[in-house]
């Protein structure tokens, strides 16, 4: 495949003079969280929307936006995250492409704060996790939204981008390097089966391995043109059972503390039959979270609050996840075989986008 050229000699000119740095600590503190994190998530979207648009006319573009907003997201821990819902649950397929950037760089300042890494370096993952796949942005939109099965050439093109991502971001500057180095490496497994270049272990960035981890997790928990999201049980199981050995433990133990087994807002079965909504998570117990029953064992609505903690009460346990369609099924009386959304970890395929 013929190699992209690119042309972006002012960028260095516009990060001089707006200061773009990748954040420190101080200037981190300086951010005041303000407004709805929920409509956070949309500006995120739209700043890199933006970028991905200068990238296709190899345009210049200045990171200082995108690394205010980026600082705003990990400047604040509400005990419920609307921004990291958000993340979770929306599935828009028309918006996957930048929906999918912006809620790795969601998960990876989660996961950062999990490990315990400082403000710098939770805005630096965050960064690299945002700008991972930017070059998704110079294929052709046919072949980004297919729902036909890609032919071999397809897939190389598909595969080419953490090539072309790094290319791109090399303009950035020696300074954020590590961003252009996360985004050529964020196939690579510490095992060598990863691509570009089969790196392993320590040869491969941290905040790659993170971003590659979370990179799957998201395609897994997300639709695509050409096939139905899993439910976050699933995807936790299929990354516990056929990719363990891709990823650092202490890096799958952080997915099932930042994530647990049935994330916030997710609907949930128990061998009650009746169907709950996760209101709070409990980290150590990720099979046993708080929940607020919405119908009961007869399938029917309940109108009054009722929230059961599934830690206190050991004579329920959940037996499956359920999508919303599978409740919205559930709530109209009809059966929901099996109430997982699709694809099952036995049958999924890792998947490209």
């Amino acid at each position: 495949m013929k190699e992209a050229k690119f042309s972006f000699a002012k960028l260095a000119a516009a990060q001089a003079a707006s200061g773009a740095r990748a954040a420190a600590p101080q200037a981190l503190a300086a951010v005041r969280p303000a407004g709805d994190r929920r409509q956070l998530h949309a500006q995120v979207c739209a700043c890199l929307a933006r970028i991905f648009a200068a990238v296709r006319e190899r345009s210049a573009f200045t990171l200082e936006p995108a690394a205010t907003l980026v600082r705003r997201m990990a400047a604040e821990r509400p005990a419920r995250d609307e921004l990291f819902a958000a993340a979770l649950h929306l599935d828009a397929v028309d918006q996957f492409a930048v929906h999918h950037s912006v809620n790795v760089a969601v998960y990876a300042i989660k996961m950062a704060q999990d490990l315990g890494f400082d403000a710098e370096r939770q805005v630096q993952v965050g960064l690299a996790g945002l700008l991972h796949d930017v070059g998704i942005a110079l294929l052709p939109e046919p072949l980004i939204y297919k729902k036909e099965p890609l032919s071999a050439e397809e897939l190389n093109r598909l595969r080419e981008r953490p090539n072309s991502a790094a290319r791109i971001l090399q303009c950035l500057g020696p300074e954020l390097g590590f961003i252009a180095e996360c985004a050529a490496q964020v196939c690579e497994r510490i095992d060598g089966t990863g691509y570009p270049r089969g790196l392993r272990a320590e040869e491969i960035h941290e905040y790659a391995q993170i971003i590659g981890l979370l990179d799957l997790y998201e395609a897994l928990v997300h639709s695509r043109p050409n096939r139905e999201r899993l439910s976050f049980f699933e995807a936790v199981k299929y990354i516990c059972k056929s990719c363990k050995t891709q990823f650092q433990r202490r890096h799958l133990k952080s997915l099932l503390r930042v994530f647990t087994v049935f994330p916030l807002d997710s609907y949930v079965q128990l061998n009650s039959e009746a169907v709950g909504k996760v209101v709070e998570t409990v980290p150590d117990q990720p099979m046993r979270p708080k929940l607020q029953i919405i119908l009961d064992s007869q399938r029917r609505e309940v109108l009054a609050e009722r929230v059961i903690a599934l830690n206190e009460a050991p004579l329920l346990n959940i037996v499956r996840g359920l999508a919303e369609r599978d409740v919205r099924e559930l709530r109209k009386g009809a059966m929901v075989p099996g109430g997982a959304e699709g694809a099952t970890c036995d049958t999924v395929e890792a998947p490209v986008l």
